[in-house]
């Protein structure tokens, strides 16, 4: 048989019991240590937080909701939770994360980048102030992981950055 007709032959057969095509497994595996590392750090953060929303210091005498009350209440529920899931972790079954891929090199380069522009956000924020290093943050994360519309790089941090500013200087009086 001639190369053309075995082509035409077998490229519309259907494949056969012992051609099944196996594809490989890309899902990432239960891991209990995962868990339990990830629960124990998200505590140790949240009671960080709670301990550290305590120590505000406050410019006027305390009555009512004061500007400890909001960061204490998302600790207390952040360390709440953060126990729930040590707990979870230590005496469940492990998670199933067959949904997820595998970690690889791009999304570990994207984290680190990611945690590079968060310090120099902090840095910038204390220095310039909150506008400018806000815009520039936001449009940098959003290059980060993945955005590249135009529209959308300008758009979305100049819209965050104004509710945001908005609401802390004009609602709640609260200079950044």
């Amino acid at each position: 048989m001639t190369e053309p007709q075995e082509l035409s032959i077998s490229s519309g057969d259907a494949l056969s019991p012992d051609e099944t095509v196996v594809e490989p497994d890309h899902s990432a595996q239960p891991s209990r240590r995962l868990e339990i590392v990830i629960a124990v750090a998200a505590l140790v953060l949240s009671v960080t937080a709670l301990l550290l929303s305590r120590n505000i210091q406050l410019r006027m005498g305390a009555g009512g909701i004061d500007p400890k009350w909001w960061p204490t209440l998302l600790s207390v529920f952040a360390s709440v939770l953060s126990a729930l899931l040590v707990g979870m972790s230590l005496f469940g079954l492990p998670m199933s994360r067959g949904d997820l891929e595998e970690s690889e090199r791009d999304g570990w380069i994207r984290m680190l980048v990611s945690l590079i522009l968060c310090a120099l956000y902090v840095f910038a924020w204390s220095h310039i102030g909150y506008v400018a290093p806000t815009l520039v943050f936001i449009a940098a994360l959003l290059w980060v992981f993945g955005l590249r519309s135009w529209t959308g790089l300008a758009i979305f941090p100049v819209v965050t950055t104004a509710l945001i500013y908005g609401l802390f200087h004009y609602v709640l009086r609260v200079p950044l």
